[in-house]
């Protein structure tokens, strides 16, 4: 049986200093806390029941994303490198913990089968996991992906790597000398084959019992230091994920503007209209910025950050994460960011989706970019023209040659009517104002008469506000959607179809938080269910098709699989490379329609994206995404590509 502590006298005194090295380990966490308590406290309730809260936490979150890092092995090697050293590491804590126990309780773990199978099979193996992950991570740190060093790669980690792998060698090494003065263990399985390499003159029980105590005090002095080093992610990721509202998308919410209704307030004492320095986020976010890993894995999939645009998300936080540790409180965040940064991004969320530990990149940008457009004023010169004229006309496309019924002429479009009609047809500003986008609508409305289904429109269609909401001025998307709702209300309105996914989001997300609640369908869900229930006849002509998924459908709301359906009814469908939740950006988003790009266009690699799947043409279900993609096309072919799902079902409707 094996004895704890063999050879070593005093061995307990590791024991010992566990304690002055946890009151580090928890001074150290405590500093983390004290500058993270510098940010507002906004926590709110979710309106979500799926997930499980007790208080702020989400535990599904922490299962899946933080104790299991279910998104870590997206990118598989380094998913099961992690894997390796963060499982291997909680089973040898395990072990020593038994080691403990059978020193103080007298615990039989040095015994049978258990000893066996764990301590000396299990611990071995645990090892030897972590060796080989670290050995991975070491590996790719002396060649690192472009992501992991642009801008900046994170200093610190390898030395700690390199620390915890000597640890784990000099814990081998030790096994090995004590296996070859006491005989062989049959299950220690590293510690014999290391004990047969092992030189017999260098042996003696005196270089065991230094070898001893160097890995423990190498082992203390790695956790004490923990929360000084980027390792201290093994400790905030978990809570920053626990904290993090699992609903997809960025979660902006809308502001409360009481504050500026009520005369008796100190104007001198208002609120700041988002973000312009680090203690105006809220305190999750300055643990977003705490706990950032600097893996690279946003920037890499950002369409400005891949296209040479001036944004980067992994630069923001990174910097933000600087400030904070730096404790600059104070710094004006727009100047330090750059606004043309800010305004490069897309809102397409792909960083947040790609993000392991569920930090908030798109919030975090969206309240930098609304300081800007509200407190002072600074849009960019076509953001600017878009804004004023939805501010006056209440749409965004100035310079339109189109009128707001333009779209119906030829056409027998219902007025909605209260209590008769059941369907709002909410064309938005884009299908109502754009005259390629206004097939969409037209083609909706066929759809909808062939279907048999009760619709209408409004009589003076209007925006939802949402391009101003992406612009970052929340009181001009607060007044509008004020506006739509109390009409809605006096219409009685409940039910409503949308054809922009930027419509669906704003109807879905923040109307209700400002008492707007509806039942609200994309164009492309409701065709699919029409299709399903034979109420929409369609053939099929064998062409294929590719599609490309709105990032406010596929990302933001998880709508994915009914737009394939109905593709998949009327021909072929293929796949592009980036798909699904893990889409490319059309560029369109965040206002960016409205803005002249200084790099390389977003629209035109995706463009690019699609066209070299060969198929016949390209379908999406989002009038952004189409006038982006059909001006993307132009660079490489003349051919007209790029078609709405209402569009494509239109053509195909069978009669009967």
């Amino acid at each position: 049986m094996r004895v704890p502590y063999w050879n070593i006298g005093y061995g307990y005194a590791i024991d010992l200093l566990a304690f002055p090295v946890l009151v580090i380990f928890l001074s150290g966490l405590y500093n983390h806390y004290r500058k993270i308590r510098k940010g507002q406290e906004r926590f709110k309730k979710s309106p979500d029941k799926e997930h499980s809260r007790p208080g702020p936490f989400f535990i599904s979150s922490v299962l899946t994303k933080g104790i299991l890092g279910t998104r870590i092995y997206r990118k598989f090697f380094t998913g099961l490198a992690h894997g390796l050293v963060f499982w291997g590491m909680a089973t040898l804590s395990l072990g020593t913990l038994l080691v403990l126990a059978d020193v103080v309780l007298k615990l039989p773990v040095f015994s049978g089968a258990f000893n066996r199978w764990f301590m000396s099979f299990g611990l071995d193996l645990a090892g030897i996991s972590v060796l080989t992950g670290l050995i991975f991570f070491l590996v790719r740190r002396l060649f690192p992906p472009d992501r992991l060093v642009t801008p900046k790669e994170r200093k610190g980690l390898f030395p700690m790597a390199g620390l915890l792998a000597v640890i784990i060698v000099t814990g081998f090494l030790t096994e090995a000398m004590r296996i070859k003065a006491l005989g062989p263990d049959p299950a220690s399985f590293i510690g014999n084959f290391v004990s047969g390499l092992l030189p017999a003159g260098v042996l003696s029980t005196t270089f065991h019992r230094y070898l001893w105590w160097l890995h423990g005090f190498l082992a203390l002095g790695f956790v004490a230091y923990i929360p000084y080093s980027p390792m201290v992610h093994m400790v905030l990721a978990p809570v920053n994920i626990a904290l993090a509202d699992p609903r997809p998308g960025p979660k902006m919410g809308v502001i409360d503007f009481s504050f500026f209704d009520d005369e008796e307030e100190d104007p001198e004492n208002s609120p700041a209209l988002g973000v312009a320095k680090l203690g105006d986020f809220t305190r999750k976010r300055l643990l977003d910025f705490d706990t950032c890993l600097w893996c690279g894995r946003c920037h890499e999939v950002c369409p400005a950050a891949q296209t040479q645009q001036p944004l980067s998300p992994k630069k923001v936080v990174l910097t933000l994460a600087e400030l904070l540790a730096a404790n600059r409180f104070t710094d004006e965040l727009p100047e330090v960011l750059g606004s043309d940064a800010i305004f490069s991004c897309t809102t397409c969320a792909a960083c947040m989706e790609a993000c392991p530990i569920s930090i908030n990149q798109p919030k975090t940008i969206m309240q930098i970019r609304q300081n800007l457009a509200m407190e002072r004023s600074e849009l960019p010169e076509l953001m600017s023209k878009a804004y004023n004229s939805l501010e006056q006309r209440r749409h965004p496309f100035f310079g339109t040659g189109s009128g707001p019924k333009d779209w119906q002429k030829g056409l027998d479009v219902p007025v909605f009517e209260r209590g008769k009609t059941e369907y709002l047809l909410w064309a938005g500003c884009v299908a109502t104002y754009d005259e390629r986008a206004q097939k969409i609508a037209r083609a909706m409305v066929n759809i909808l008469s062939h279907a048999g289904i009760s619709y209408g429109v409004l009589s003076k269609p209007r925006c939802t506000g949402d391009p101003a909401k992406q612009m970052g001025n929340e009181f001009l998307f607060t007044e509008i959607a004020r506006e739509n709702i109390e009409e809605f209300s006096d219409l009685q309105i409940e039910k409503i179809i949308t054809l922009c996914p930027h419509c669906y989001n704003s109807f879905t997300r923040h109307y209700p938080e400002l008492g707007g609640r509806y039942e609200v369908i994309p164009h492309s869900v409701l065709i699919s269910r029409l299709i399903a229930s034979n109420l929409l006849p369609v053939s099929s002509d064998g062409s294929s098709f590719c599609y490309h998924d709105p990032c406010y459908l596929a990302r933001r709301n998880h709508i994915e699989e009914t737009p394939r359906q109905v593709l998949e009814a009327i021909g072929n469908l293929v796949e592009m490379p980036r798909s699904k939740r893990e889409s490319f950006c059309c560029g369109g988003g965040g206002g960016n329609y409205w803005s002249e790009p200084s790099g390389v266009r977003i629209n035109q690699v995706r463009a690019k994206e699609a066209l070299d799947t060969g198929t016949d043409m390209i379908a999406t279900s989002c009038p952004f995404c189409l006038l982006m993609l059909t001006d993307g096309v132009k660079k490489y072919t003349e051919d007209n590509k790029v078609f709405d799902i209402a569009e494509l079902i239109d053509a195909r409707l069978r009669s009967g």
